[in-house]
């Protein structure tokens, strides 16, 4: 009964150390808010997440004109 016990103890530990950075990214991931551009392309977001003001400095203009085209997207629909 103590081999099992042990067994099954070790299994756990294996277990909640294998998944514990795993799962603690992808709940910091999920508080991020990154820009619009980012948000949907892989090697955007890796240039935001390493460098956030070269990302701005290249992109930053083309998410501000995304966002103003969503505002008037959204305001020609509710009126």
């Amino acid at each position: 009964m103590s081999d099992e016990l042990l067994k099954y103890l070790l299994v756990v530990l294996l277990v909640i150390f294998a998944f514990t950075p795993v799962t603690l990214n992808a709940l910091r991931r999920r508080r991020e808010n990154p820009p619009p551009m980012a948000a949907n392309d892989r090697k955007l977001y890796r240039l935001w997440r390493s460098d956030p003001e070269a990302y701005a400095r290249q992109y930053g203009e083309m998410d501000k004109q995304y966002l103003a085209a969503q505002e008037k997207k959204k305001n020609s629909d509710q009126a």
